[in-house]
This record gives C-alpha cells, structure tokens and sequence, in this order.
C-alpha cells in the first residue's frame, strides 16, 4: 500500500453465493488511496489548465503585438491621409481666393462693358446732323464712335477670357472639393480604425493581465498539489527487489542528493501473458487454474480443447545457449569438434547441431519459458500459451527468445506433464498473437491493470508480478541485454546530471533541428557522437529561455490507461511538469551509459 498520514479505513463490497452464502470481499479499498488518486487527477487537471492557460497567454500576446504593428500601420496611414487634406484644404483656399478675385474684376469689367454699351447704343441713335452740329467737325465725331466700338471689343475680349479662366477655376475648385471631401471620408474611416483598435488592444492587455493572474494562482496551486505529491509520492518499499543488488531502490550510491529511473517491466511488447503475473496469480490465497489464468491475459480469444494439432514443425536458428537447429536436418546430431582432424577428441558444445524438423508435442517438451518448478496452473498455461503461439507463427519457428526458448535437452517432467495435460488445449479467435512475456510492469494492452482488483488503485502493491516475486518488476536499468555497463555500476545520477536531462528537454523543444540533434547522451565513450556537453546544454537552455540546476522534488503521475502521463518537478525555477512519455524519451536519448527507462510505465526515484 502506498504510505498516507491519514487513516486508512477498508470498505468491502460482497458477494453472496446462492449455493452456500459464502461472503467474497470484491472491491477491498482505501480511502488513503482515493485521496491519492484524487489528488492526482487534480494535479492533472491543473496541468491541463495551465497549458490551456499558456496557450491562451500565448495567443494573446501574438494578437496584441499584432494590433500594435496593425495601429503603428494605421496611424502612420492616418498621418499621410491628414497631410495630403491639409494640403488639399490649403489648394482649395488659394483656388477660392483666386476664383472670388476673379469674379470681382469680372463683375468690374462687365460694369465697365454696360455703361460703354449704354453709352455706344445712345451715340448710334443721334443722327448725323446732330452728330455734325454738336461736333467742332465731323472727324471729332467719327473719332468717338470708333473709340465706344475700339473699347467695347477689348473689353469683350477681355471678358471672354475671363469668364474662361473663371469657369477652369470653379471646375478646379469642384475637383478640389471632391478630393477633399473623400480625403474626409477616408481619414474619418481610418480614425475610426485607429480607435477600434486601440480598444482591442487595451482589452487585449486587460485580458493578457486577466490570464496572467489565472496563470500565477494555478501555479501556485499546482506547486502545493506538487508538494503535497512529492511527500506522499509512490512507496515502493513493499515492492519485490531487483535481481541485481545496484539496480535496487535501496541501493546506496553514495552520494546525496540522487535521482534514478526505475521502469515497471522489462523488455515488453505488453501483450498477452504475464509470465510472472500468472505466477501470482496461481499461488494462494488466489490459486488460479490454468484457464482462469488463460482466461485473464487472453480475454478476446477462446480455449478450444480439441484443437488438430500439427504433426511437425521446423525449427531453424541458434538458441540463446548458442544451439543451432538446422532445418534442413531430420532428428539427426552433427557435431563441431575443437581440431580438424575428426578424431574423438572433446566437441565444441556450443556448434552442436540439431535437425530443424520435429514433432510438434516433442518440440513444446523441449521449450525453456517458465521454470519447471513453478505451480501446475502456471506450466499449463504456459503450454496452451506456447502451442498456440506456435501454430498461430507456423514453420520456421527460431529457438530463441525472439520466438520460443528451445534446446536440445528436453525440459523436466513436470514440464511435460503439462504439455500432456492440455494436449489439444489451444487458444483461438480475438487478437490472434497469443504472445505473452516475463514482465510487463502491472499492465498489459490486452488485458488492461494486472492487479487484484484489476484497476490503478491496487498497483503496484497489489500487481500480480510483484505478488510472483518478479525481480524486473521494479528496476533501475544501467546494463544493456548484453550486459554492458558502460563504466557505470549503477542507475543513479547527481544532481547536476538529473538537472541536464531538464535542459535537455529545454533545448530539444524549444530548440532547431541541429541543437535536437545533439541531446544525446554526453557519455561520449560509449556512443561517440557530437552531443552538447553538460555545461554547454545549460547555456543553451538558459539561451533559449530556461535553466536549471537544482532539483528538490520529483513525482510521477500515472495514467488509468497504463502508463506515466507526467513527471512533476520542483526546481530552482519553481514546479514544472512535463508529460511522461516526453520524459521517457529525453531520458532514453540523453541518460548516461546504458541508463534506459525500458517501458512506458516508470517512477523517478530521489534520495
């Protein structure tokens, strides 16, 4: 059970048998349990909203650094429209000053014009003789009526010309006004413009502020439910011990504080049968049968126990123990020996070969999956398991794990008397793979929570590979399948190196293609390449915006669909969280040595 300060109080839920009343507890649980599932989904839930909070902030400032290039535009566009009206304005006063000067002397011209034609029409109407005799002579008189007619076709002249100029100057002055007019209207609009958006900007800054407010409450909030996280994280004390010592939680690397990642399972497809699951679940007090354990990791197919059975099947390939099969050969033994001269001297014992082709119950008899000492349910499941795997898969099937574990010995009677039992036992329909592995970590794609209760709230404790005892069920991984190490004798780093994964996953998401493709692991003897030292990844976080160098808290989050959904930090920046399969990958590409989180379901321990 995970560790709580509070008191626990078990609820049952049971089931009355109508045959003998029998009282099953179904859903033993714990409030603790929900207190911590309830804290987690709260965790989660803020995390959520601050995402959707930040990508809120984040669009709006975009939006107000687009309104204030858009009100920079529109102003300096009003600025021009203002300009040329002034000067418009300025051209229609000078055309109006001109026009109204024009048409004064027009008027003063057209005075002068009537009292010339007033005066010529009253001489044309005087006879000559009185023309004569009010003249000193005749060429006085004639001299006078030539001046009326001389000035009357000047000033005609005259007039004509200006009325021209006047009538240029009031189609100039039309045009004038219309420009300004629609240099009016055009300015209105892009004040109004301007103004619009300047209001949008002013409550797009009220919102910015609004959601920045949002923003410092949920984190501050989602720094207590860290917090509170972080001191009730995931107990693993109750969890079985890995098969090597260093690769334990408990292991001391002596050094303070250290971080590590310890993956549930080892290397999993996660379908299909849990070896060590169906351990669990055959010992007491659950003492499952073979088809209840059958029936739990193979939930879509179905048990036929009549199935044909093939007669053979090829095997072909070299075995993990270094066994060769030949399928070109039928249950014959050749032999590699140590010289070249054929003689009887010792054999090679690793380049024996086998024929390739045998009988199908004489080839399951001969696979290595489980132990033979395990309980009866176990090794018959394991046989229905195999022999489905094997006529699902066909010929050539390989020897090794890739495949089935085969050798050339045949395995110990109890293994065989479970390959007897269930002779024609074979599973058939739903997914069809029928696969199945050592240790998945409490979850199977297949079958979902691997549990008593067969849901999150009783993992881990309550797995059934961790009640079989799997020394992979919990490990901190620092050796390949090859068993190198890379210099490293454990899984544990500083806090300086835990601090680097961090500003791995600064740079490689918010970095370009070449910094992603230099958060590699910077333990260079191993794996060569050019990755970013750890001092160089810490500056170019801090150059892409963030930095860390202390780590004071972690914890894992766990998703009900099998695996970690988040990793929560407390840091010399503040809390940060960053979701699980992201960490998993940044620890994968940049964790020293052969440091690997194996399976998508892990916990980062601190000591």
């Amino acid at each position: 059970m995970k560790r709580f300060t509070l008191l626990l109080i078990p609820l049952f839920i049971f089931i009355v048998s109508s045959s003998n009343l029998l009282l099953t507890p179904l859903f033993p649980f714990f409030y603790g349990e929900l207190v911590e599932s309830t804290r987690a989904d709260e965790l989660e839930d803020v995390a959520q909203q601050l995402n959707q909070q930040q990508k809120q902030l984040s669009d709006l400032e975009k939006r107000k650094e687009q309104l204030a290039q858009a009100i920079a535009s529109t102003s300096l566009s009003l600025a021009q429209i203002s300009a040329e009206l002034t000067d418009a304005e300025e051209d229609l006063a000078k055309i109006r000053r001109e026009l109204t000067k024009r048409e004064k002397t027009l008027k003063q011209w057209e005075a002068t014009r009537n009292t010339l034609i007033r005066e010529f029409y009253k001489q044309s109407r005087v006879s000559p003789l009185e023309v004569i005799l009010s003249s000193d002579s005749f060429l006085d008189s004639s001299h006078q009526l030539q001046y009326y007619q001389d000035n009357l076709d000047a000033l005609r002249k005259k007039i004509i010309a200006l009325a021209g100029e006047i009538n240029v100057f009031k189609e100039n002055k039309a045009k004038a006004e219309k420009l300004r007019s629609e240099l009016a209207d055009l300015r209105n609009q892009y004040q109004a413009l301007v103004s619009s958006r300047q209001s949008a900007y002013y409550s797009t800054n009220s919102q910015i502020t609004e959601v920045k407010i949002t923003i410092k409450n949920l984190t501050a909030k989602q720094e207590q439910l860290i917090l509170a996280k972080i001191g009730n994280s995931l107990a693993t004390g109750s969890l079985v011990l890995a098969d090597d010592p260093n690769a334990r939680v408990t292991f001391n690397p002596g050094f303070s504080p250290a971080f590590a990642g310890f993956s549930f399972g080892a290397y999993t497809h996660r379908n299909g049968m849990s070896q060590y699951g169906a351990l669990g679940r055959a010992k007491a007090p659950y003492n499952q049968t073979a088809e209840q354990i059958l029936a739990a990791y193979y939930p879509s197919e179905t048990l036929n126990k009549n199935y044909p059975i093939p007669s053979t099947i090829v095997v072909s390939g070299t075995n993990d123990y270094g066994q060769t099969f030949d399928w070109s050969k039928t249950f014959s033994l050749s032999v590699c020996y140590q010289d070249s001269n054929g003689g009887a001297n010792k054999y090679d014992s690793a380049c024996i070969k086998r024929g390739g082709k045998m009988n199908f119950t004489e080839y399951l008899k001969h696979l290595y999956e489980v132990p033979s000492s395990w309980p009866t349910a176990v090794l018959r499941a394991q046989a229905v398991a195999a022999r489905s795997y094997a006529i699902k898969r066909g010929s050539p099937i390989c020897p090794s794990q890739n495949c089935q574990v085969v050798k050339f010995e045949i395995n110990a009677s109890s293994w065989q008397v479970a390959v007897d039992a269930t002779a024609k036992w074979v599973l058939t329909g739903g997914v069809g793979n029928f696969q199945y592995s050592s240790t998945s970590g409490g979850y199977l794609n297949t079958s979902g929570w691997d549990t008593t209760l067969h849901s999150q709230s009783s993992w881990p404790d309550n797995a059934y590979e961790n009640i079989g005892g799997s020394p992979w069920f919990y490990k901190g991984w620092y050796k390949n399948l090859a068993k190198q190490t890379c210099g490293r004798s454990h899984p544990w780093l500083t806090e300086a190196q835990f601090a680097d994964l961090l500003n791995s996953w600064v740079v490689y998401t918010k970095g370009n293609s070449t910094d992603k493709s230099r958060v590699t692991t910077w333990d260079t003897g191993c794996w060569g390449g050019n990755p970013y030292s750890i001092s160089q990844m810490k500056s170019r976080a801090e150059a892409l915006g963030d930095a860390y160098s202390k780590v004071l808290g972690v914890a894992a989050s766990y998703s009900n669909s099998g695996y970690t959904s988040s990793i929560s930090l407390l840091t010399d920046r503040g809390t940060l969280v960053i979701d699980g399969p992201t960490f998993r990958d940044i620890f994968n590409l940049r964790a020293p040595g052969h440091l690997a989180l194996k399976t998508p379901l892990y916990n980062i321990e601190k000591k």
